[in-house]
């Protein structure tokens, strides 16, 4: 799709941090885990994930106009979205072009979780104690209770849902519910209904790298749990900036895109109908 195209060429226009996922070639090696004072990880610093181009799918694909990708499910087996067929249906039309001008992300709204990771944007985590903290570029943050049990009453929904954390070990646990269902879960359109549950679990590998994965269950759209896996390496620099609605230049073309679907549709049902007059 161009506005894939057209995004890849902004990320690497406005952002260099972006592209560097991983310490180069020579670097020394990172140090240990870091601690904080009561011995748990100390999370804190600027990242950016090695998504493996989750973005523009989870499954290995290599398309001409898009990042390729490495393929980031590990379960199931297969490395397929277990989808149900309505769900199949709406993944498949949401690649179409004229479908583009529905992800929420293209009206900079947030990427929800756990899209916000693999956006092709790094996250700066401030962790405290009692809260984790995901401060992502994009002009968007998740607070993670780590002392809170209980979830929010179920009539309550939000874009980034309500995450709980705890700690098993050395592996943050970090559930969350609440989702609203608007979000996508890529520029590819896979599908996660309100229903949805996830369950990231962020474990230090050494000073420099989280191992991340995020666990979905959504009895809505799939037919069982599915999980994807990558890397988060530590990033020279700081946070930058990134006003989205000040910078979105495509959502006019989107638009257009979308009118002219719709407009041609209309006028194939309106020659179909005149074929079918006696």
């Amino acid at each position: 799709m161009i506005r894939t195209l057209v995004t890849a060429l902004l990320v690497a226009a406005v952002s260099p941090i972006g592209l560097v996922a991983q310490a180069p070639a020579g670097s020394p090696p990172a140090g240990p885990v870091r601690r904080m004072p009561d011995g748990t990880p100390d999370l804190n610093g600027f990242f950016q994930a090695d998504a493996g181009g989750a973005n523009w799918g989870f499954e290995p694909h290599a398309e001409v106009f898009t990042p390729g990708g490495r393929g980031v499910l590990i379960d199931p087996p297969d490395r397929k979205l277990p989808y149900q067929p309505w769900a199949q249906e709406e993944r498949q039309s949401r690649v179409r072009p004229e479908r583009g001008y529905d992800d929420p992300t293209a009206h900079c709204f947030v990427g929800g979780v756990p899209r916000a990771f693999y956006v092709p944007a790094p996250v700066h985590i401030l962790h405290t104690p009692d809260y984790v903290v995901f401060l992502h570029e994009r002009m968007a943050w998740r607070t993670v209770a780590i002392n809170r049990r209980a979830h929010l009453p179920d009539t309550l929904r939000l874009w980034n849902g309500d995450s709980i954390g705890h700690w098993e070990g050395d592996t943050l646990v970090v559930d969350t519910k609440n989702l609203n269902g608007k979000t996508w879960l890529n520029e590819v359109g896979d599908v996660m209904s309100h229903a949805a549950q996830v369950v990231e679990r962020f474990t230090p590998v050494d000073a420099d790298s989280i191992d991340y994965q995020a666990t979905v269950t959504d009895p809505v759209v799939f037919t069982r749990p599915w999980t994807i896996a990558m890397p988060i390496n530590r990033q020279p620099g700081e946070m930058l900036e990134v006003a989205c609605l000040e910078d979105n230049q495509d959502l006019q073309h989107l638009k257009e895109v979308r009118d002219a679907a719709r407009a041609a549709a209309a006028r194939e049902q309106g020659g179909n109908e005149k074929d079918a007059q006696p």
